[in-house]
């Protein structure tokens, strides 16, 4: 199924309905698919709820139920983000030991409470139990989504949200690379997120091009996301009683170096993706959005 918009759709409404629809049922039945892995299935029911919420938020001005529609999928969506987060810690945390090379018994020490506080997680979070009432809940979802209506109709359906969430995303983006700090380049992330998300959804309106830049922004998303990897690792490191001090200032001082070369690299993407001012981005993509209804 292809998280977009078609011509084929009646109206922009109907876009937004039967998008949400496919990715509600594909997370159902990844969730059907537990037997196999239930990490797995947690993960993609996250993936597709960002989806739907980065596709709420392109038609959030017209679309009067943004707000109780939104907190609920962010409301699915939170239970099954422990489980998630400890392992991404533990991936984190062996990423940056391979790449340092560092051995020590205090990286050893900082490796097995990271394992400890993933098996306490999975202990007091039964992951069946979760995703059964995931799944309720995404069936509840799926009534409520044929009810859903926008005010507007083709590209005026979108234009709003679209400006909305570019001018935030540079906004963003110039904060980060001014200030330089955690929660900077974490909003940057999540603004860049939109963006992305975005560019998939009208990829139709101008196939080529709007799919390499689409690939540009996942590529800044990856970058974004490794940075707050790490950012989420050293703090919750520095919080855990069972560390040393001096195993969370060595594994702080590897992260501050692997984040600034990131941050770089962060700079150097978004610079290109964020050159048009918010204005100049929506017109074009007016323009190509009237040209693409009226072919053939």
């Amino acid at each position: 199924m292809a998280y977009r918009i078609r011509r084929k759709d009646s109206k922009a409404q109907a876009s937004l309905r039967r998008i949400a629809r496919e990715q509600v049922q594909a997370a159902i039945r990844s969730i059907d698919a537990t037997a196999i892995d239930h990490a797995e299935a947690i993960h993609d029911v996250r993936k597709r709820i960002k989806k739907i919420r980065g596709l709420l938020r392109l038609v959030r001005p017209g679309f009067d139920d943004y707000r109780a529609e939104n907190a609920a999928f962010r409301g699915i969506a939170s239970p099954l983000g422990p489980q998630r987060d400890a392992g991404v810690r533990l991936e984190t945390f062996d990423d940056v030991a391979a790449t340092t090379g560092n051995r020590s018994n205090d990286w050893a020490t900082v490796r097995q409470a990271l394992v400890r506080q993933r098996q306490a997680i999975a202990a007091a979070h039964d992951p069946e139990g979760l995703l059964h009432a995931t799944r309720g809940a995404l069936r509840d979802a799926l009534v409520r989504i044929d009810t859903w209506r926008v005010a507007e109709d083709g590209f005026d359906a979108f234009e709003t949200g679209l400006k909305s969430s570019y001018r935030r995303a540079r906004k963003a983006m110039r904060a980060a690379c001014k200030h330089g700090d955690d929660d900077a380049f974490h909003g940057w992330r999540k603004r860049n997120k939109d963006h992305s998300l975005h560019l998939r959804l009208l990829q139709p309106i101008w196939p080529g091009p709007m799919r390499a830049t689409q690939v540009c922004a996942a590529g800044l998303g990856e970058v974004l996301g490794q940075h707050h990897d790490l950012a989420v690792l050293a703090a919750h490191v520095r919080a855990m009683a069972d560390v040393p001090s001096d195993a969370a200032d060595a594994l702080e001082t590897a992260i501050g170096s692997r984040q600034r070369t990131l941050a770089t690299r962060a700079g150097a993407l978004g610079a290109p993706l964020y050159a048009d001012p918010a204005r100049a981005l929506v017109k074009s993509w007016r323009r190509r959005y009237i040209a693409w209804q009226s072919a053939d």
